[in-house]
């Protein structure tokens, strides 16, 4: 049989207020959201001192391409050979459509 959870020290007072416990998770998002963003920038300030980053730049830049192709190429028909087109082309018609 599962207990009832207890509420923490405070946590009480705070459930009697409702736009205070809003503003504390907004809050706590916040803070969050700063926290990752701080980390993000010591990560790119250690990427941008690289000497090598114009070639992780073209390494990125080749791969982004390569999954843009494999992407397209799952959703799109494949085209149509070119000597095809020029057959269709060059297909005499008749008067009758045939």
């Amino acid at each position: 049989m599962s207990q009832a959870r207890q509420p923490a020290d405070g946590e009480q007072a705070h459930s009697a207020h409702p736009g205070r416990d809003v503003f504390t998770l907004l809050a706590g998002i916040a803070d969050l959201g700063l926290d990752t963003a701080e980390t993000l920038i010591g990560k790119a300030r250690g990427v941008l001192s690289r000497s090598d980053l114009p070639e992780i730049a073209a390494d990125a830049h080749h791969d982004l391409k390569a999954r843009g192709d494999a992407v397209l190429g799952r959703i799109t028909p494949p085209p149509e050979s070119h000597m095809e087109t020029l057959a269709r082309l060059a297909r005499p018609t008749t008067p009758d459509g045939a």
